[in-house]
């Protein structure tokens, strides 16, 4: 039977967080495919703004708070044992870096057959995308290889901070602790207004983030909760906020998006109807592998819409654009899926490169004539 559940560090599983990863790459993917289908044989009713795809991203970056957080956050708060730098680094090098590797083989590929770029014209920027550094030399999309490739070199940044931004997490007491990341909160949300015309700063850290401290308050929060009993007023808040989340724009929107973050992903965990949602196996499942869909999505949907966009029924935009996502997202789940489980999946097992090694080793030696005759001198019938 096909195993879709995510392989977790400590075999710590939560469940809420897989949800909450659902929102993000829906959101993601759904604005993509509006974007796709945009300028297509029907009018769309108004123009995306170029901000609004970004608002599952940002979910994305909080949710990356929340989880590298949670070790440090242990050690620091609940006085558990301390991360190995070694390992944490390592861990991030072999889960993250095959699937995204590949990722850029397989854009480059197709752009270099069905766009007709020449690897020439794409070679420093596939270099640059190898060491996370395309947003830095050529900004966020101009010749990207990956489209979507730019949040993933702001992930690497986080990353990199994250055993010095974890200091936070020393600060006595609790409440102190609190306000103060929130005060870093709404400071790197007023800094980041200077960045915005700026493509370079704006494809950076400094940008964005409020969003990451976002989910180091709610860590906080999380792993010291004495008894979070579930209500209903958590999920009524949840129900004001989240089209929050894709109504606000402009500078006073990504100043207060991160605090109306914070608030959804509690009430993910203290909301009665949203903890039992975010804890749904079929939600969790395909939260489980958005880094798969994340990587490939908007390949698929450029793939299949060449075929599928003359077919309409009417000339009314949604009916359109949900006939479209009906025909086009099956086929990004069952790509996508199928990258997950062949390549993605293994990658979560940290042992997988010696296993690797191992297997390697065996079919050398199975290979070897002198090493059959030397495993049957040692073990005759």
């Amino acid at each position: 039977m096909l195993q879709f559940r995510r392989i977790t560090t400590q075999k710590r599983f939560i469940p809420q967080i897989d949800g909450l990863r659902f929102v993000a790459i829906s959101s993601v993917a759904l604005l993509h495919l509006y974007a796709a289908l945009e300028t297509g044989i029907i009018p769309a009713p108004w123009s995306m703004s170029s901000d609004l795809p970004k608002r599952g991203v940002e979910l994305f970056f909080a949710i990356s708070g929340f989880i590298l957080g949670i070790p440090f956050a242990s050690h620091y708060v609940l006085k558990a044992a301390k991360v190995d730098l070694k390992q944490y680094f390592l861990r991030r090098l072999t889960r993250l870096e095959p699937p995204y590797f590949i990722s850029l083989l397989v854009w480059a590929a197709v752009q270099m057959i069905a766009g007709h770029r020449h690897l020439g014209e794409m070679g420093p920027h596939l270099l640059s995308s190898f060491a996370y550094l395309h947003n830095a030399f050529f900004g966020a999309f101009p010749g990207a290889i990956n489209l979507v490739a730019w949040s993933l070199e702001i992930e690497i940044q986080f990353y990199v901070l994250v055993p010095l931004l974890a200091v936070l997490f020393t600060i006595p007491p609790a409440t102190i602790r609190r306000t103060v990341l929130a005060v870093l909160m709404l400071g790197s949300g007023f800094l980041s207004i200077g960045a915005h015309r700026n493509i370079h700063l704006r494809a950076s850290i400094l940008y964005y983030l409020a969003f990451f401290l976002a989910g180091f308050l709610v860590c906080d929060l999380y792993l010291t909760r004495r008894e979070w009993k579930p209500s209903f007023r958590w999920d009524a808040l949840a129900l004001c906020g989240w089209p929050l989340v894709w109504y606000s724009e402009g500078n006073t929107g990504h100043i207060l998006l991160p605090f109306l973050i914070v608030v959804l992903y509690l009430a993910a965990f203290r909301g009665r109807i949203c903890s039992s949602i975010f804890s749904n196996r079929v939600i969790t499942n395909i939260g489980g592998m958005c880094y798969s869909i994340y990587l490939f999505h908007v390949l698929v949907i450029s793939a299949v819409r060449h075929v599928s966009t003359p077919l309409h029924i009417g000339q009314n935009f949604w009916a359109y654009y949900g006939l479209q996502a009906l025909l086009i997202l099956p086929c990004v789940l069952i790509f996508c899926g199928a990258f997950f489980l062949i390549i993605e999946r293994p990658c979560m097992d940290r042992e997988w490169p010696r296993k690797l090694w191992q297997s390697w080793q065996d079919l050398v030696s199975s290979s070897d004539p002198r090493a059959r005759l030397r495993r049957a001198s040692l073990h005759p019938k």
